[in-house]
């Protein structure tokens, strides 16, 4: 008998799982736990099954690393694509526990798990254009679970369709150059029969112009620009753990795809101008993102910019710390999901035992809902950077690498460091990025003291039941968590630099 191929098990568990879990939707314990039990097992697989051999499972042998050709697309787990696909599955799981006693709606777990699939199936893939589109269908399924059954039209939802629907066009001409770049570079075919083939000069021609749709692209799908577009509103009107799925899993694998078309197209990151985009995207986030949170009124926006910001830091500490810029940019991605997983778990209890998330009709809240209270500011914390909190340290080591990059910009500057020279006329440069660094942080900070001063006060709110106990557990051991990582935050360091290792970036 013929050995099970790995991503059969990827692709068939989550839909065997959403199919069942979608018949048990009114048994929350049931479908909670067979969602979150796959989710799990699939992570292990993707953690402990070798990919250049066949292992035994459950009596089964499975070859994970053997590909398998359906409807005439090879589909194939990379190492990379084993550590992204592990760290997506952990994640949910662990959403998947949380929203047992907090319910997302009855339709989150069987599309979640659809998602997944769906997630799954981007990482297997082996074309570009087919990996871009099936993340488009992804993110049209998971309108169904941001709606989670409200009458009212989730605004976010449909922005964050919207958006992606948008890209999907830039990012297939992007990667059509670069196919047409590499052919050329390999010298193996000509563009049509009987043509010219296409001469190195016009194959560096063809690269560069992908440099525009793709940033147009990526700029789209991970929440570049427009600022505060679909993120806040997503935040504010869909089911917190809904809202955190999207943020952590689903960009998760919108930054795969971005990684994979560098990693395609490393030529790119050759070009002064590309790294000089992503740290001024990155400054510009985190700005918006953190000068807006300053001035919310609830704590679902809120929730959205601070998330928004922190995607900024994100994104400089890919551009701004050199070779070590990927490790640190995941393990940033690692420390973050964390904060926005325990800050979605508090604003769920907040929501459900008091109706809103609004600071006007949250008096009195803190010393009703005191653990819910001290993690929805504890997960604020941590994405402003915090000291320790998990999102201290790569803060901390992003402002230095940004430092190190601006410091040439700066007039009180002395000598310049070898590799950072300044350019004429790029002054202003350097107080940008003090300024964004500060307001990405600062601005956090404020909104949740704004919103920690409405919800402190003496009068009774008998209106407010207690805090759900196992769901406050869950909220304290996230909140541990968040603390622990942030003394110790080498724990990820060796995933970080495994699956950093497996792309040829930097």
């Amino acid at each position: 008998m013929s050995p099970i191929p790995g991503p059969i098990v990827l692709l068939a568990l989550p839909l065997l799982a959403a199919v069942l879990t979608y018949l048990f939707r009114h048994l929350a314990f049931v479908a909670a736990t067979l969602a979150a039990v796959v989710a799990s097992a699939l992570a292990f697989l993707c953690l402990r099954l070798p990919l250049d051999r066949s292992a035994f499972v459950l009596g089964q042998e499975v070859a994970f690393g053997r590909p398998v050709v359906i409807l005439g697309q090879t589909l194939v787990l990379n190492p990379a694509g084993q550590m992204w696909l592990a760290y997506v599955f952990v994640l949910v799981a662990v959403f998947y526990l949380i929203a047992w006693r907090l319910s997302q709606g009855r339709s989150f777990y069987p599309f979640s798990l659809a998602i997944l699939a769906l997630y799954a199936l981007v990482v297997l893939v082996q074309t570009f254009a087919l990996a871009v589109l099936v993340f488009a269908v992804s993110v049209a399924v998971s309108v169904f679970v941001l709606q989670a059954g409200q009458l009212a039209p989730i605004r976010g939802a449909q922005r964050y369709l919207v958006v992606t629907l948008l890209a999907v066009p830039l990012l297939l001409i992007a990667g059509w150059f670069v196919d047409q770049a590499t052919l050329s570079a390999a010298n193996a075919a000509a563009l049509a029969e009987g043509s010219t083939p296409i001469t190195p000069a016009l194959s560096q021609t063809l690269a560069r112009r992908a440099l525009l749709p793709a940033a147009l692209g990526f700029g789209l799908l991970l929440a570049v620009f427009p600022f505060s577009t679909w993120m806040p509103a997503l935040a504010a009107g869909a089911p917190p753990l809904v809202s955190a799925f999207v943020f952590t899993a689903g960009q998760a694998v919108a930054l795969y795809l971005s990684l994979s078309f560098l990693d395609m197209a490393p030529a790119f990151l050759r070009e002064p101008a590309t790294l000089t985009v992503i740290r001024l995207a990155g400054l510009g986030m985190a700005a918006s993102g953190g000068l807006m949170a300053a001035v919310q009124r609830d704590f679902g926006r809120l929730f959205g910019y601070a998330v928004l910001s922190d995607l900024g830091i994100l994104f400089l500490a890919f551009g701004s710390a050199g070779s070590q810029g990927l490790v640190l940019g995941l393990l940033h991605g690692i420390n973050r999901s964390v904060a926005i997983g325990l800050m979605a778990a508090s604003l769920s209890i907040i929501r459900h035992r008091a109706t809103t998330d609004r600071f006007a009709g949250l008096s009195s809240v803190a010393g009703r809902l005191p653990i819910a209270t001290g993690g929805l500011i504890l997960g604020g914390l941590a994405l402003a950077g915090f000291p320790f909190t998990s999102g201290f340290p790569t803060h901390w080591a992003v402002g230095r690498s940004v430092w190190n990059w601006v410091q040439p910009f700066s007039p009180l500057a002395g000598e310049p460091l070898p590799g950072f020279e300044a350019a004429p006329g790029q002054d202003w440069l350097w107080g940008f990025a003090l300024i964004a660094l500060v307001a990405s942080s600062v601005g956090i900070v404020i909104g949740l003291l704004r919103g920690l001063n409405a919800m402190l006060g003496s009068e009774p709110r008998d209106d407010i039941a207690r805090q759900p106990i196992l769901a406050s557990v869950m909220v304290l051991a996230l909140a541990v968590f968040t603390l622990v990582l942030g003394f110790y935050p080498q724990l990820f360091l060796e995933p970080a630099s495994s699956a950093a290792q497996v792309f040829s970036l930097f």
